[in-house]
C-alpha cells in the first residue's frame, strides 16, 4: 500500500517577509492508505463487503509501519474488476477517522 500524510495548517505571510505558520486543530495530520487485494472470490468477496460496509463506520486497521488507529473507507474509491476465472482485485482508500 501506498500512503499519504497531509498536514491542515495556518499561515500568515506579512509584508517583510516574515511567515508564521501553525497547525490547524488538534488532529493537524491525516492519513490515507490505498488498499489492493487480489484473490479467488470466495477469499474477496467478503473482503469486499466489508470494505463497502465501512464508509460510514470507522473500524480499527494498523498501516504499514504505524500504529494502530481508526480508519473509514472513502466512500468514492471502492473498486471491484474481474480479471479472469474466478480472481477478483478489489481497490479502496483507507482514510484516517478521528471519531467512531
Amino acid at each position: 500500500p501506498v500512503g499519504e500524510f497531509k498536514h491542515r495548517i495556518k499561515e500568515v505571510e506579512f509584508g517583510d517577509g516574515y511567515k508564521q505558520v501553525a497547525g490547524d486543530g488538534i488532529n493537524t495530520e491525516s492519513q490515507s492508505w490505498s488498499f489492493v487485494y487480489t484473490g479467488h472470490k470466495s477469499e474477496v468477496m467478503p473482503i469486499f463487503s466489508f470494505i463497502r460496509s465501512h464508509t460510514a463506520k470507522s473500524f480499527i486497521w494498523v498501516p504499514p509501519f504505524g500504529d494502530k488507529g481508526l480508519y473509514r473507507v472513502k466512500a468514492d474509491s471502492i473498486t471491484l474488476k474481474p480479471i479472469g476465472g474466478s480472481s477478483i482485485t478489489i481497490t479502496a482508500t483507507f482514510e484516517q477517522a478521528f471519531s467512531a
